[in-house]
């Protein structure tokens, strides 16, 4: 009897959670989800929750001259999902500049390569064919979906070989290429096995320009051969540096590790010296890791290399290298690593407050004025010609190595997800690097100019579908500025504690859209829907309104109404006769309950001038409203 009426009130409490977090609108495909119990409605993994997994064995062999890339890899791919594999599908996102290929925009057809040549292709020691009369083979855009003549039945294992070849473009530079002079950096260039996940199973969607990562935490063991005047940086760890490079390089390398200040490891005179490494032909430059979400490199063969360390776990001592590579005289760079170590010291014990993850951290300048593009403990960088530029495109993409990699959400889907806490975060970093810059200013006003207009999409309507300038409003400044009314509505302690939770709870792992609103209902100990929907799920725009303002001897009444769906903070300002002004303000939270107006009042018989709602800080797409004069 005890044992049922114990059973009876989980199951009440169960269904009071499952009706309390069912005001989200919750897709078929995810409600299975929650069916399945591999997620569950407290934001917490579910008890069933899995991910598969790959190990990369990878040589590559870099032809500079050529601008070329001959590559061979083992992979074994572990099957932890409860389903039988019939297919395996293999990512070629070089195949993006091949002819045929779906783009996210024109490309001139001279420009196009000839995509990924597969040389050979074997699982479990059967070779497959790989021509376009294969019937086990089918290659859309950027996939290659192969069928397997033995299943893969759950709590197995495949072995894959595949040897491969592609040009490295010099003039489409989409997040990689050959930059010119020796310099290259290169990402999405190998045969990659897709992600199979309790939501879609397959993750079929080709690459075509935009949409960005979504991978598998996978370990990598990777062989880099190079001539012997180039020098690689990559993710993960470089396990021969002491046999590659000069003995007093190595040296620098090494005191860079533990040092606050920054160590130029090599410079142009290390150049005018020569044989900064060891070989006399070629070098093979051994990397690897566990559990990453994905794989980069960068070449040069003159640039600097720049590194600091910094501190970024108390209990344990840890320490991460930021170390930066750009061209000589290039402007602010050689502050650079002073830069990244600002930026990974603020991700580690300010906001999130989460020791970064990772050995290093490295910044490469690829020598053009602007643009930005992260991978995994690597960001492919520009140089922008004004400090806080560069300073908030370094920590932007350094912020990356938390969400989409360490965290591994599906850029693919939720790009905002990942893109507005790398919006997000920078503020205080750059501000206190440059004073005089207004970080938040843009992030505020760019999203008020843009929200609320025809082709404006809410964040959660899948990234893939998204087209032309308002990915800048989706990915980035509505969700930059959501976290920032969410930080001020729930204070930043919790906030903060929640957001840790959520770090904690998903990292190594695949959190969507409804596992961060879950967590944070849960932590917070409240129904945040009417805060998550408008600002996430729903079309519309920030705008309050003064509708009345009246006075008396003793009391000033503002009556503000919310114009707009979408919920912010609220902040009255009273100019008076004699030059003095007065503000009260309010938290988000006053449009809880569904309300549409607000009415706040004063105490003060001083005669009022004006009264205005917001500031340039506050979002709202509509100011023309915003102002009331006596």
């Amino acid at each position: 009897m005890r044992n049922s009426l114990l059973f009876l009130v989980l199951i009440f409490f169960t269904l009071q959670i499952v009706a309390q977090n069912s005001k989200l609108y919750i897709p078929l495909n995810v409600q299975k989800a929650y069916e399945t119990n591999t997620r569950s409605y407290d934001g917490k993994p579910g008890e069933n929750y899995w991910q598969n997994k790959s190990q990369y064995e990878i040589t590559a062999k870099i032809l500079p001259g050529s601008s070329y890339l001959i590559g061979d890899e083992v992979v074994t791919y572990f099957n932890n999902s409860p389903d039988t594999l019939k297919f395996i599908v293999i990512r070629l996102y070089q195949d993006i500049l091949k002819k045929g290929a779906s783009r996210d925009w024109y490309t001139n057809p001279s420009g196009l390569t000839k995509g990924v040549k597969i040389n050979y292709l074997q699982i479990d020691s059967d070779s497959v064919d790989v021509s376009s009369k294969s019937k086990m083979v089918t290659r859309t855009s950027t996939n290659m979906i192969v069928k397997l003549s033995e299943y893969l039945p759950p709590n197995s294992k495949l072995e894959i070989r595949i040897g491969w070849e592609f040009s490295i473009h010099e003039k489409l530079k989409i997040r990689m290429g050959n930059y010119g002079n020796g310099t290259l950096f290169l990402s999405y260039w190998y045969p990659q096995i897709s992600v199979y996940d309790d939501i879609d199973k397959w993750d079929m969607i080709d690459y075509k320009g935009i949409v960005e990562f979504y991978n598998d935490f996978s370990d990598f063991d990777v062989r880099i051969q190079t001539p012997k005047e180039y020098l690689v940086w990559a993710t993960g760890d470089l396990n021969n540096a002491k046999e590659i490079f000069r003995d007093d390089i190595y040296k620098k390398y090494e005191l860079a590790k533990s040092s606050d200040e920054t160590i130029n490891i090599i410079t142009q005179d290390d150049y005018k010296k020569g044989n900064i490494t060891n070989s006399s032909n070629k070098n093979i430059w051994k990397f690897s890791t566990k559990n990453a979400s994905d794989f980069s490199f960068a070449l040069s063969k003159k640039f600097n290399w720049d590194g600091a360390s910094v501190e970024v776990d108390s209990k344990t001592k840890r320490r991460v290298l930021t170390d930066v590579v750009f061209p000589d005289s290039t402007i602010h760079w050689d502050q650079g690593a002073q830069f990244a170590r600002a930026s990974i010291d603020y991700l580690s014990h300010e906001l999130p407050g989460y020791p970064y993850p990772y050995s290093h951290a490295t910044s490469f300048c690829n020598g053009n004025r602007s643009g930005g593009m992260e991978t995994p403990m690597m960001a492919n960088n520009g140089a922008p010609l004004k400090k806080e530029r560069l300073v908030g495109l370094i920590f932007h993409e350094l912020t990356h190595s938390y969400f989409p990699f360490h965290m591994g959400t599906n850029e693919r889907k939720y790009a905002w997800m990942d893109e507005g806490w790398a919006s997000f975060f920078p503020r205080e970093v750059v501000e206190r690097i440059v004073p005089s810059y207004d970080y938040w200013k843009g992030r505020s006003v760019t999203y008020s100019k843009n929200a609320g207009k025809e082709s404006e999409l809410p964040p959660i309507v899948p990234s893939y579908s998204y087209k032309g300038s308002y990915i800048r409003t989706g990915f980035y400044n509505r969700p930059a500025n959501a976290y920032r009314e969410l930080e001020l509505l729930l204070g930043r302690d919790l906030f903060k504690k929640a957001l840790l939770e959520y770090m904690d709870r998903w990292n190594e792992k695949h959190p969507i859209p409804q596992d961060f609103f879950f967590t944070f209902n849960d932590v917070v100990g409240e129904d945040l829907t009417w805060f998550w929907n408008p600002w996430f799920y729903e079309f519309g725009y920030p705008d309050l309104a003064i509708s009345n303002a009246t006075q008396n001897d003793k009391n000033i009444s503002v009556e503000i109404t919310k114009l707009g769906n979408i919920p912010t903070r609220v902040l009255v300002t009273l100019e008076f006769e004699d030059g003095t002004k007065e503000t009260i303000e309010k938290s988000a939270r006053v449009w809880k309950d569904g309300n549409e107006t607000l009415t706040v009042k004063l105490e003060n018989s001083k005669k009022v001038k004006s009264v205005e709602v917001g500031n340039i800080y506050i979002p709202d797409s509509v100011k023309e409203n915003n102002v009331f004069m006596f």
